[in-house]
Formats: C-alpha cells, structure tokens, sequence
C-alpha cells in the first residue's frame, strides 16, 4: 500500500512537469477543487472554508494552481469576500480570477452554499468591461509608479493583488455586487432562491 501512495505522490508532482499533463484549470474545475476540499478536509463541512488562505499571503480564499512555473501556469485565485447569510442561506461569496502565465483574464463572482451535504453552486456572468477596467487601473498604477520603465512585473497583472480591496453589497432580493472602488470594476451574481 505504501508503495501505491509513494507512485501516486510521485505521479502527481511529476506530471505537470511532462507536456500535456498539466491539469486544465478553470473556474468550473476550481468549483470541484473547493467542493474535493470541503469533502475530504471538512468532511463534508463547508465552515473549513473559513481558514483557507491564498498561497504566499495571509488572506482568505482558495486557489488551484496548474505549474509549479509560473510563467507555464493557469491559475484559478478565489479572493474570498465574505461568509455570510444572503436570501434565508449561508453562503461562501468568491471573486475568483483565472491567471494565464501570471496575467488575469476572467474574472467572475462565485457562490457556495450547502444543502443537506450538497454544495449548492451560483456563479455569475463574465463582465469584460469590469475586468478590463481592473487590468487598466492596474497599469495605469504601474506607469504612475515606474514611468521609466516598459514591462510590469506580475503584481500589478494578477489577480488578487496585495492591496486590492473589494467592496460587496446584498439586496433584499439576493443580488450581490461586488466592486472594486478604485476602478469602479463590478460584478453581479444572483443567489436568489427561485435562481437555479
């Protein structure tokens, strides 16, 4: 049995090495991620959630990276913005960003609640506009900052940045915004009960 696992630990930090093995990330696979987590850390209790943290940083959330190499990775960084009751349930509010070679791309606002040990998934539609508006004032804060020179690093072309700050709001009805105030970057999901 020993032998079994050892193969398979194995085979897991060797394959994203060997071209064409690297698992494909995308937000529906970082859904399964955080549902595979829930299962086997929190034995079905999604509250493990709570104490999660980003890599490398001390904020909440939950990421899937793809590479040990940055620069060869798909990522899929879920900043998580609040744990709270919206429309008679608790839910797991994310905005989750997936990171091409260190550069966000998509971004939307995901949605986890549990009923009965089911997860129950929500997530909302792609703004391109809003994620346009986030990469730009990120540039535009790079340029400010280093006018000299030509190439950002990656910390202003990922997703989350370190001093990015997200505000959500709730309706009564079940909508949340999620808003990044200095872009004026927003994203929309309805968790609604009659939503499916």
């Amino acid at each position: 049995m020993r032998r079994v696992c050892f193969l398979i630990i194995v085979l897991a930090l060797i394959a994203p090495a060997i071209p064409g093995c690297a698992p494909k990330v995308s937000i529906p696979s970082w859904q399964r991620s955080v549902n595979a987590y829930v299962n086997q850390t929190g034995r079905g209790d999604p509250n493990v959630l709570r104490d999660v943290t980003l890599p490398n940083t001390d904020r909440r959330g939950f990421a899937v990276l793809a590479h040990h190499n940055p620069d060869e990775s798909i990522d899929a960084n879920g900043l998580l913005l609040a744990h709270r009751d919206v429309a008679g349930r608790p839910w797991f509010v994310y905005l989750v960003g997936l990171v091409k070679k260190q550069k966000v791309g998509e971004i939307r606002l995901a949605a986890l609640s549990d009923t009965a040990g089911k997860p129950v998934w929500r997530l909302g539609p792609r703004n391109k506009d809003a994620e346009r508006a986030y990469r730009e004032y990120n540039l535009k804060q790079f340029r400010a900052r280093f006018p000299a020179r030509k190439k950002p690093p990656p910390e202003y072309l990922g997703f989350p940045r370190e001093s990015d700050t997200f505000d959500l709001s709730v309706d009564d009805a079940g909508r949340l915004t999620a808003t990044h105030p200095p872009s004026g970057a927003r994203w929309e999901l309805d968790v609604s009960p009659q939503k499916r």
